[in-house]
């Protein structure tokens, strides 16, 4: 019995033995590898926490990212270098003093050969009866970011005019964005838009963090009884705090006490509601909502609480949600590449009208 339990116990020594002597052989290795990490989650989990908080301007730099300019070094006053003929560049101020700068694409049946158009064919193109969208983008970049320049194309192809604007702080626009701000800037945009139009319909266009400006805008207008035409939300969120918490930076933190504390609250002392679900309760327009299954940025399930929540106040036949599958691989930008876009554009313009 006893040589018995004696060569049990032997490989199990032979692999303890082995153990110690390779912890033994490698122990400046393994040592190194334990600091290493060590000092990776203090510095994930301890100190980006602490410094985020100390800094409460932060959070609110996150969400509007207006100092990542993309792509760099490019001229917002020659929109043709972007490839868009037929749009002009000019730059209105608001009461506060802040300018903002805008690209105004004709459509498609007015376009001319010549990129020499004089302003008065701009000024007088836009009474014609024709339709405009406003687009409003979200965050980072600028009204020349290469995915929302094809968007404008495809808008202008189906014949409207399409102006796109950068908020304060985006692109050549001044000031600094604040959520009040950048609904300013917007409702400055279309009073002047609506000055100008006649009896023709302003749509609303919003993505991204653009989709919460727009249903702010869209409440702030309703409010006065000026109705836009309709609604597009692409990407959009249900309210800022659950799009932070769903955003792939907030990953490490999402199960930890500290997330509401450390990365919401400032958001909530800056202002930042961005609030969707609850602006669009009281909204009149036609809604459609576009969203891609493969939606990294804004989570695809955020778009369906958002459609959920206008349903129950507005009634199924006033929003139209529109998924895109994952397999397409339009993710949270790509949904321009969609064959089916321009028709339901279509669509929704003369269900809306």
């Amino acid at each position: 019995m006893l040589k018995a339990d004696r060569r049990t116990r032997g490989p199990a020594n032979h692999y303890i033995s082995s153990c110690l002597k390779y912890l033994h052989d490698h122990t400046p290795f393994v040592w190194l590898c334990a600091k290493i990490t060590f000092i990776t989650l203090f510095f994930i989990y301890v100190a980006i926490p602490v410094f985020v908080k100390a800094n409460q301007w932060i959070m609110p730099r996150i969400i509007f990212l207006n100092i990542v300019r993309w792509p760099p070094f490019t001229d917002l006053t020659k929109p043709h270098d972007f490839g868009l003929n037929n749009t002009r560049n000019f730059y209105l101020n608001t009461q506060e003093g802040v300018k903002i700068g805008v690209w105004h694409v004709l459509p498609v049946s007015v376009q001319s050969d010549s990129n020499n158009i004089p302003w008065d064919k701009f000024e007088d193109e836009l009474s014609n009866g024709k339709m405009v969208f406003l687009y409003l983008h979200g965050n980072s970049g600028t009204r020349g970011s290469y995915h929302r320049v094809q968007l404008y194309k495809i808008l202008a192809q189906l014949d409207f005019h399409v102006i796109a604007i950068d908020y304060r702080g985006y692109g050549d626009s001044t000031g600094h964005p604040t959520e009040n701000g950048v609904v300013f800037d917007s409702y400055t945009i279309y009073k002047w838009l609506k000055s100008r139009v006649g009896d023709s319909k302003i749509f609303l266009w919003g993505h991204s963090l653009g989709t919460g400006v727009t249903a702010k805008l869209a409440k702030l207008l309703c409010e006065e009884e000026d109705h836009p035409a309709g609604i597009v939300l692409e990407a959009p969120f249900n309210n800022i705090r659950d799009a932070a918490f769903h955003h792939p930076f907030s990953a490490p933190y999402r199960s930890l006490p500290y997330f509401e504390y450390v990365f919401v609250d400032p958001l909530k002392e800056h202002g930042l509601f961005f609030n969707s679900e609850e602006n669009l309760a009281s909204v009149i327009p036609h809604i459609m909502i576009l969203h891609a299954e493969d939606d990294l940025i804004v989570p695809f399930h955020l778009g369906e609480k958002l459609y959920a929540k206008a349903k129950e106040s507005r009634g199924h036949d006033k929003v139209q949600f529109v998924s895109f599958e994952a397999s397409l691989g339009y993710g949270h930008k790509l949904i321009y590449k969609a064959p089916q876009l321009p028709s339901l554009i279509r669509e929704f313009v003369a269900k809306s009208k």
